[in-house]
């Protein structure tokens, strides 16, 4: 039911693509800005202070249910009745070393295997019609922080695989 994306690598095809069509601003030469090259150093990756992404924002077109912001633990929230039609998408972001399981009910359960690297996913479930409410249900291994985001968009028909 869960067509499951790794964000980082959608938003690196994206880039990739923008970057190689060269898309400028208008007719304006691009501009050029100063570039910090990336080192390989190990304890850069494991840094607390590594860039986390709010969930909340890869579902920017959608209509935003929950936002939990970020935990540690268990959680249980409930979701509203979803509309007839649409895609309802559940966005993750974790880090620390263990698992997040993300059960949405109808709408599926996935597991995220985190890492000492704040990474996530976008799932979405297109279901064309109306759906009773339902529980959202967070469970993470002790130590792993995360962040869960659940939005419908009326629009989407879901990712394709």
């Amino acid at each position: 039911m869960f067509h499951r994306v790794r964000r980082r690598a959608l938003l690196g095809c994206v880039a990739s693509v923008l970057m190689l069509s060269g898309c400028t601003e208008g007719s304006k030469a691009p501009r050029q800005q100063g570039v910090t090259p990336a080192t390989a150093s190990p304890s850069a990756s494991a840094s607390p202070a590594a860039y986390w992404d709010d969930p909340a924002e890869q579902l920017a077109d959608a209509e935003l249910w929950v936002s939990t912001g970020r935990h540690s633990g268990a959680l249980e929230l409930a979701l509203p009745a979803k509309p007839e039609g649409g895609t309802v998408y559940v966005a993750t972001e974790c880090q620390g070393t263990g698992t997040l399981t993300v059960d949405a009910g109808r709408y599926g359960t996935s597991t995220e295997h985190c890492s000492d690297r704040p990474d996530g996913s976008l799932n979405g479930a297109a279901m064309p019609s109306a759906e009773a409410a339902t529980r959202l249900k967070v469970t993470a291994g002790t130590g792993v922080t995360w962040a869960v985001a659940v939005g419908w968009d009326e629009r989407a028909q879901g990712p394709q695989e």
